[in-house]
């Protein structure tokens, strides 16, 4: 079977009350690509970093990214 791997290189985010509210959830799916090191690290940071970007004010926004 194309793409059958032995064990799974995907990891994901689940939180139903992201940013400790009920009016926002955070869901995501981070495909390993060949090697799980990528997704689990973005498993473990993302909402961190999306939060930090969110509470930015939007004129440095282009500079962080820069």
């Amino acid at each position: 079977m194309q793409g059958w791997r032995l064990n799974m290189e995907d990891s994901h985010v689940s939180n139903p009350k992201y940013g400790g509210t009920e009016d926002s959830c955070l869901f995501g799916v981070f495909d390993g690509h060949g090697g799980r090191e990528v997704a689990i690290y973005t498993q473990k940071h993302y909402e961190n970093l999306l939060t930090r970007i969110s509470n930015m004010k939007k004129e440095s926004h282009a500079e962080w990214l820069r």
